[in-house]
């Protein structure tokens, strides 16, 4: 059965989400799509992300969230996601959308300021990997339309391919701290309102959810290179 795109106008925001009680992660994005002035620097083949947070299991801090990405699934992706990492985007962003048994997503920068700073659209890539359990992938609003936002598959959402979501990584350690983010909107599946969240930023999210899952920092770790 093939989803459908719903566009809504306002204030200058889109937001494009498909109608479902699941719906697929969608962004927020101005209503003339900024595209990128020139393509991000080329990323590692490989690197590998690690992302601390404030997640607690029994009363201790969970172990970090690691990703894994390989640049041959999504380049142009990879190559964005590495840029990110280096300017430190994802310090203090929180987890704002926790769908069990479906997706988490995140990626609206702490600072209002870095959000805009990144609101540069690149091109999709192609979808060569399936959005299996744990596949780590970028929201969008619709084709190349995608900028900083990002979602881990909780389960196989194989069905998202079709719509153009090209995983980019995976995660290989860290499930149980994905695994217990805290939904700050256990009955609204879509999520904190994203256009708020741009604009106001931590300030906002944190006297709206004060209990909200956050990462504290991400770190880029590359892969030994093997002495000759």
């Amino acid at each position: 059965k093939k989803m459908a795109f719903s566009y809504l106008v306002a204030l200058a925001i889109v937001a494009v989400c498909f109608q479902s009680a699941r719906s697929a992660p969608c962004a927020i994005y101005d209503t003339v799509p900024n595209p990128s002035p020139q393509p991000d620097p080329v990323s590692p083949d490989t690197f590998t992300i690690s992302f601390d947070t404030n997640v607690v299991i029994d009363g201790q801090p969970a172990a970090p969230i690691v990703i894994e990405v390989i640049r041959a699934w999504a380049p142009l992706g990879a190559d964005r996601l590495f840029s990110l990492m280096d300017d430190g985007f994802y310090n203090g962003a929180a987890f704002f959308r926790v769908v069990p048994d479906f997706v988490l997503q995140f990626g609206i920068s702490a600072l209002p300021a870095e959000t805009k700073k990144w609101d540069t659209v690149i091109p999709d890539d192609p979808v060569l990997v399936s959005n299996t359990n744990w596949t780590v992938t970028y929201a969008t609003a619709g084709p190349d339309t995608r900028t900083t936002q990002l979602f881990i598959n909780y389960v196989n959402n194989s069905r998202l391919d079709e719509s153009g979501f090209a995983p980019f990584g995976r995660v290989i350690s860290g499930f149980e701290t994905a695994l217990n983010v805290v939904n700050p909107t256990p009955d609204n599946s879509d999520g904190i309102n994203q256009a708020i969240y741009t604009k106001k930023g931590n300030e906002w999210i944190l006297e709206k959810y004060p209990d909200v899952s956050m990462i504290n920092c991400g770190l880029v770790s590359l892969p030994e290179t093997k002495k000759p």
